[in-house]
Formats: structure tokens, C-alpha cells, sequence
């Protein structure tokens, strides 16, 4: 396998960096890195939803200085709510797949 230019340009600079040569460096990298799959739809979308939990959860700390204790509470344990039904889902998907 050859690298372009710009590859090897990348390569010796991380080489550098991690104070190694590039043959140590690609050692590492063949056998201490894992390859992962890629993400399913499922998954993207659980992704998707704790990311939308996670602004709301935001919006909820900032309504908590600016508020009421106990309406932000409410909100704040829907929010709650939310993120465990959608890890609820991951961990039911990743435990069927084994």
C-alpha cells in the first residue's frame, strides 16, 4: 500500500508527535486499535434522541436558576425519563444481537 503525499505528510507528523518511527506507529495501530462496525439505524436514532435529551436536560438547568424549584423539577424528571427509555432501548437491541 502506498500514501499519498499528504497521507505520509499525517503519518510522519503523528509518528512525531507520539515520539515513535512510523513502522512502531503502524504496529501500534495493526495491533493494539480496534476496528468497529458502523452505527445500524437503530442506533443512529438512539443517538439522536439522548442528543435531543441532552439539550433539553441543558434547557433545564438554565430554567432551574431562572425558575421555580418545583415545575422545573417536573421537567427535569420527564427529561430523565427520556434518556432512560432510549438506553432502555439500546441496551435491549445490544443484547439481542449476542
Amino acid at each position: 500500500m502506498n500514501f499519498t503525499d499528504a497521507e505520509e505528510r499525517e503519518v510522519k507528523a503523528k509518528a512525531a508527535a507520539a515520539g515513535v518511527s512510523i513502522a512502531e506507529l503502524l504496529r501500534i495501530c495493526v495491533f493494539r486499535l480496534s476496528i468497529v462496525g458502523r452505527l445500524t439505524d437503530f442506533e443512529r436514532e438512539a443517538i439522536r434522541e439522548l442528543m435531543y435529551q441532552g439539550k433539553n436536560l441543558n434547557a433545564q438547568v438554565k430554567a432551574c436558576q431562572a425558575n421555580a424549584w418545583p415545575s422545573t423539577k417536573r421537567k427535569a424528571e420527564a427529561c430523565l425519563d427520556g434518556i432512560l427509555a432510549t438506553l432502555g432501548k439500546l441496551k435491549t437491541s445490544n443484547s439481542s444481537l449476542l
